[in-house]
């Protein structure tokens, strides 16, 4: 039985005096359109009263309240305006009697089912009202999404954006509210209206808003959506980063993320619901390959860094997706940082694409991880450093990783300590002069978070180099290169290590200062016959001179001057 709510005899509470106001502005409109000020301040009042006010009271307003709101959408009220009214009539309808939800949205949707070109904005404010009633209440009214993606696609014929935008916005927060309970004829047209419309929209607002409904598909769990439409959607989110705006490349981006995610996870696809059968789930084999590797190592032309930022965001938001909505183990993402390390496999060096495979491996893979799994994780990034098969690129990609591990970890993992001093040999006599340097930096960060291994490491430098400088006097041919590009790796690692030793809670030798100028000076005055090996020989003195002048203090720099 539906309850008759009287108002005679009742004090006028704040709530209703501010429905009343609604009520006047509302009526006197055909006589002088409402003031967009007023309206603003006086619904930001009403929605604050909705939330104050008992729910007896509100009950006692509430349809006239609605009845007013709606009239005040339909008049054609602009962006802030008819957001608030919009907010406001789902506030009302939730702490009121919620039973007007229905009639409420039938009438929205008959009015935008009847609405006139002529009259985008009465039209973009009962979308937008829409909208808002389903992000609150999806799963009451599933029943009506298919005539609301009917109504969207009706939207996206009209002329202004800021309609085809609203359509959007309305199908994006009806797919999210819908939970993936509605019928699957519903989410096929949903699908239908994103991919062979929205996306390629000639506004760019609305190509954002496209990208927000493909991943608000991803966030339900794909209803209505097999292998192969994920994988379509995918390859659209992917050529979309090459467009021109980088907001919809962001949005893209993320989209895609998603998309792979729900698709590497079959479990959460959408099985059955409502009306209709949905399409087995199968995981998406080598979509990973196939949409992120593959266009980042084959992105070139003016939009190659476009693309690669994209495909970076993507992965993040992939890596985040797989962890905080699937709840896959963080050891897992030791797998993923293998795969974005090998689109480095390339002999050639590219700074950008460098920055962005570091900024996957932290962001995505190593930030998200737990202290046991950071400690296996460093282990296996030395292990990587052992490899032959390992590209210059990906090795410098390793250890960077691996500085920033040891950074978060604040200490050196006891197993990495059992293979470090191997990847050290390896690494300092690499053929590559940037993977020497980045060893040294690498070191340093060791010697700052263990500042015990400083002495070893420091005397170690010390005694090869002494060993090297004789043993080049005399190499030649493949031999003499792989000398001096030991000597060069080990002058770098020594001159790090002095530069920061100032910085050592435990000090540094008292020896140190003298025997590293003593070390410096015969390289630079005795050095090789050999032409190459005196280049490599003095730059080599040069390092270590101008690390121990960085890091001596006044005192002692005056001492040895003197």
């Amino acid at each position: 039985m539906v309850k008759n709510y009287v108002r005679e005899n009742v004090p006028l509470s704040r709530f209703g005096v501010l429905v009343a106001q609604l009520e006047s502005i509302v009526a006197s409109a055909s006589q002088q359109s409402p003031d967009p000020l007023l309206c603003f301040d006086l619904l930001s009042d009403l929605i604050t009263a909705i939330d104050e006010e008992p729910q007896d009271s509100i009950l006692l307003w509430q349809r006239k309240c609605e009845d007013a709101l709606y009239s005040l959408l339909v008049l054609g009220a602009r962006q802030p305006v008819r957001h608030l009214a919009s907010v406001a009539m789902a506030n009302i309808i939730s702490k009121g009697d919620s039973i007007s939800i229905y009639s409420r949205v039938s009438s929205l949707q008959g009015f935008l089912s009847d609405g006139k070109r002529s009259e985008p904005q009465k039209v973009a404010g009962a979308a937008q009202c829409l909208g808002e009633l389903y992000r609150y209440f999806g799963r009451r009214i599933t029943s009506g999404l298919l005539e609301t993606t009917i109504i969207a696609t009706k939207l996206m014929k009209f002329y202004e954006e800021f309609v085809r935008q609203e359509a959007l916005l309305m199908l994006q927060k009806a797919l999210e509210g819908s939970g993936g309970n509605a019928t699957s004829s519903a989410y096929n047209e949903a699908f239908r209206l994103i991919t062979r419309f929205a996306i390629g929209d000639k506004s760019f607002v609305v190509r954002i808003a496209a990208a927000h409904c493909l991943k608000a598909f991803a966030s339900i769990g794909g209803p209505g959506l097999g292998a192969g439409e994920l994988d379509n959607s995918a390859a659209h989110c992917v050529k979309a980063l090459e467009d021109p705006v980088s907001s919809v490349r962001d949005a893209f981006a993320e989209a895609l993320g998603s998309l792979l995610a729900l698709g590497m996870n079959p479990e959460a696809q959408v099985q059955s619901g409502g009306k209709g059968s949905f399409p087995s789930a199968k995981k998406l084999e080598g979509c990973l390959q196939r949409h992120l590797s593959l266009p980042f190592s084959r992105a070139n032309g003016p939009r190659s860094k476009d693309v690669r930022m994209g495909i970076t965001l993507s992965w993040v938001s992939f890596l985040q997706a797989i962890r905080l909505r699937y709840l896959r183990p963080d050891t897992e993402l030791q797998n993923y940082a293998l795969q974005v390390m090998e689109m480095l496999n390339t002999d050639a060096f590219d700074a950008h694409a460098q920055a962005c495979i570091l900024y996957i491996l932290r962001v995505g893979v190593t930030d998200q991880m737990t202290e046991p799994t950071q400690r296996d994780f460093s282990v296996f990034l030395g292990k990587q450093l052992e490899s032959i098969t390992v590209s210059p690129s990906m090795k410098i990609a390793a250890l960077c990783t691996l500085s920033y591990t040891l950074k978060t970890l604040g200490e050196v993992p006891a197993e990495l300590k059992e293979v470090f001093d191997k990847v050290v040999d390896v690494a300092t006599s690499h053929s590559s002069h940037l993977v020497r340097i980045e060893t040294a930096l690498t070191l340093r960060v060791l010697a700052e978070v263990d500042p015990t291994c400083v002495g070893g490491l420091i005397s170690y430098g010390m005694t090869t180099l002494s060993a090297l400088r004789d043993n080049v006097s005399f190499g030649k041919g493949s031999d003499l290169k792989v000398e001096l590009d030991l000597l060069h790796g080990q002058a770098t690692v020594l001159a790090s290590l002095v530069s920061f030793s100032p910085k050592l809670p435990l000090g540094y030798p008292a020896r140190l200062p003298k025997s590293v100028l003593e070390l410096s000076r015969k390289m630079l005055t005795e050095s090789s016959r050999n032409p190459m090996a005196a280049t490599v020989e003095k730059e080599a003195g040069w390092l270590l001179l101008s690390s121990l002048l960085s890091a001596m203090t006044k005192q002692v720099y005056n001492h040895f001057y003197e």
